[in-house]
């Protein structure tokens, strides 16, 4: 008989402790309420923070070099279907909003890879919406380090990519979801194929290499390859913070990748796990029937998405001080595990009202913030018998897309072995 394992959790952790569970032949049940901190990514898929592979390459005095992914993280990228994780150097590199070019390990096929553009021109087209100064962010890009020693150039031109009074104000997602339907993309293709004619006319010998736009390059799938195939150069997207169409589109994916799994998902929200004997017990929210499974992996996300919550003594305080210290995090359900720092095991704090977050909430040097570092104390992935961690509800692991799949993989492919 199938072992019966629970994943909590549909970001990028859970879905590949699915996955891992799936093909060591376990029956999975996944258990979600909604999107999470993986909805919320920009599409830089990294293995290791962008900044630290930077501070590498400076230090080392060598070229930015990407590492060989396990095949296991490889597969289940495919089975996704959404990032390109390319298997030599050099590696991509993304264009921020914020006019940042940083690199990544992959990406979500949206963005714009500038990393094989060495010396070419980039065109940014102009449009009155709230967070794209095409000027400004061309003017930024053209100034960052990476920038100078590739010799990109990123120049702002003019072109109707807006077709209807109303996309100067809607949001991101709304104008990607608009370019999901053909006739719509044909029309922004007609319009960048406009502004390059006319930009090759004033720039002959130096034709312009690629186009880089907002978030708005389809909802429900990526539609940057197609555009730039329309188009005859590279089109896509730069990366936003929060809120992205890449975003969106991880979100899209998730049933079809789960129905292909053959995984049930249940759209509710987890409110505690038990263990009973051999066996453990999931109470939900909207549904009082109880979920048994032989095992579980909790996959819900760090502090950013939701799956640790900060809770200070000072919060259940009235007009008096707290009546006691605690723990100022908890986990958002109730489940049998022990919350922890890099340093080990939390304590009650010796304040009364936690940590001196001014102090602790942000990087240090080489020191990651509290709020990056707190989790499950799960050494190995495992944090109780039978129950598993994975991806940024862990304590001080890397908060990266490519650490949450490596970490649900292990969890899934232990939780479906037996005891």
């Amino acid at each position: 008989m199938s072992r019966r394992v629970l994943v909590l959790g549909a970001g990028a952790a859970g879905l590949s402790a699915a996955f891992a569970a799936r093909n060591s032949g376990a029956d999975v049940v996944l258990v979600s309420a909604g999107a999470g901190a993986s909805s919320l990514g920009g599409g830089a898929v990294d293995d290791v923070p962008w900044e630290e592979r930077i501070h590498a390459a400076r230090v080392l005095g060598s070229p930015i070099e990407l590492h060989t992914l396990p095949p296991e993280v490889v597969a289940f990228s495919n089975a996704l279907g959404i990032w390109d994780l390319p298997d030599r150097a050099p590696p991509p590199f993304v264009a921020t909003i914020a006019g940042r070019l940083r690199p990544a390990r992959g990406r979500d096929k949206g963005l714009l890879d500038l990393g094989a553009l060495r010396g070419k021109r980039v065109l940014l087209p102009r449009a009155p919406r709230a967070g794209w100064d095409a000027d400004a962010i061309a003017a930024t890009l053209s100034d960052d380090p990476l920038a100078r020693r590739t010799g990109l150039r990123f120049e702002a031109i003019d072109a109707s990519i807006l077709r209807f009074a109303d996309e100067a104000r809607i949001s991101d997602g709304d104008l990607a979801a608009r370019h999901d339907d053909p006739a719509r993309l044909g029309w922004l293709a007609e319009r960048l194929r406009e502004a390059l004619t006319s930009d090759a006319r004033l720039h002959p010998d130096e034709p312009a290499s690629a186009v880089l736009l907002g978030s708005w390059l389809g909802a429900r799938a990526a539609r940057a390859d197609e555009l730039s195939e329309r188009v005859g150069v590279s089109v896509g997207e730069a990366l936003v913070g929060v809120g992205s169409a890449a975003g969106l589109r991880f979100d899209a994916v998730q049933r079809k990748f789960l129905d292909t799994l053959g995984v049930q998902r249940i759209v509710d929200r987890a409110v505690s796990i038990v263990r009973d004997g051999d066996r453990l017990h999931l109470t939900r929210a909207r549904d009082t029937t109880k979920i048994v499974a032989d095992a579980a992996v909790i996959a819900m996300g760090g502090v950013a998405g939701g799956g640790i919550v900060y809770e200070p003594p000072e919060h259940g305080a009235g007009e008096d001080l707290p009546a006691r210290g605690a723990i100022p995090f908890a986990l958002s359900i109730d489940a049998p595990v022990v919350l922890a720092l890099a340093r080990g095991p939390l304590d009650v704090v010796a304040s009364m009202h936690g940590p001196e977050l001014d102090q602790t909430a942000w990087p240090k040097d080489a020191a990651p913030s509290t709020l990056e570092a707190v989790g499950i104390h799960a050494p190995g992935g495992r944090a109780a018998p039978f129950l598993f961690a994975a991806g940024d509800v862990l304590a001080a692991r890397p908060r990266t897309l490519l650490e949450a799949v490596a970490s649900g993989l292990r969890a899934g492919h232990a939780a479906a072995r037996p005891a």
